[in-house]
């Protein structure tokens, strides 16, 4: 109630007290005194309506059409074709960027694109690593000042950064120029991502060549070949001699339903040390035939 509501109210009060009074004073029975409503009560009453309030009321805010927030699994499930390659993981990022123009929610989106990178297959692709670090707004995140700098500028952003880099690091995908020109555009030369990319690009081409017997990343299905390769890493010597042999198919074979023929694979050492163990041989040396698992990646 108003101050002004309060004022009505109590001169209405006084008024009909008045009146009860004088009645008594004179005489007069007080069922003649006419029934006669405070003024302050009517303008109470008239106060709590809508046409006559001496206050107005504040007008209704607008609302807005609220969008549905996507989750960000179902861009992942929405290709046409169903089919998970790059082509259906870059048209996620990409319809991730029309879906909100701000990029809000950037960090969990490139949390989750790491995650489904092993199922699309494209772990090794170092496109699609600067098509992520492309989502990071840009000239946001740098630091401007020397405070800015000493503490950690964005945290949760910069975090995300060293993500991508590390796995790019577990997947041996070496950064190149424009995975550079990324990290200072949204980081800042002065930024731990970049103190990452710098160790990456230090270190990578030291250990590249490290092993002298490398191993294919991608290796072969068929056993023959794996065999072969695997005799050719036991033995250092180049002169070595692999040779395969197919024993000959049974004679009551009935077709191509039959399983396949099986191979001897056999490791042929240099001439020196054949004839050494021809030499072995002829004295009676005994010669001991030993297997072993060696397993390759």
């Amino acid at each position: 109630m108003s101050w002004v509501q309060a004022t009505l109210l109590a001169r209405g009060l006084c008024r009909a007290w008045g009146g009860i009074c004088g009645a008594a004073l004179t005489g007069t029975s007080i069922s003649q005194v006419p029934h006669q409503l405070p003024q302050g009560l009517h303008c109470s009453a008239a106060a709590h309506s809508s046409e006559q309030s001496l206050v107005s009321s504040p007008p209704e805010p607008r609302q807005r059409p609220t969008k549905a927030l996507v989750p960000y699994e179902d861009l992942f499930g929405q290709a046409p074709t169903g089919e998970r390659d790059k082509a259906s993981f870059l048209q996620a990022v990409q319809k991730f960027g029309e879906h909100s123009v701000r990029k809000r929610g950037h960090v969990d989106f490139i949390y989750l694109a790491l995650r489904k990178m092993r199922e699309y297959g494209v772990e090794r692709d170092l496109a699609v690593y600067n098509q992520l670090l492309d989502i990071f707004p840009k000239e946001v995140f740098r630091p401007r000042n020397i405070i800015q700098r000493i503490f950690v500028h964005y945290p949760r952003q910069q975090e995300c950064g060293i993500a991508v880099l590390e796995q790019m690091e577990n997947h041996g995908v070496m950064p190149n120029k424009e995975t550079e020109f990324l990290l200072i555009q949204i980081f800042g030369r002065k930024s731990y991502p970049m103190l990452k990319l710098l160790r990456l690009k230090l270190w990578f081409p030291r250990f590249m060549n490290i092993n002298p017997f490398p191993v294919p990343r991608d290796l072969s299905q068929d056993p023959v070949e794996l065999a072969t390769f695997g005799l050719r890493h036991m033995e250092p010597d180049l002169s070595a001699r692999v040779t395969v042999y197919q024993v000959p198919s049974p004679k009551d074979s009935t077709g191509a339903a039959d399983p396949p023929q099986p191979h001897i694979v056999e490791l042929t050492c240099c001439p020196r040390r054949r004839g050494k163990w021809k030499r072995r041989q002829r004295s009676g040396t005994s010669i001991t035939r030993c297997s072993w698992t060696w397993s390759i990646r």
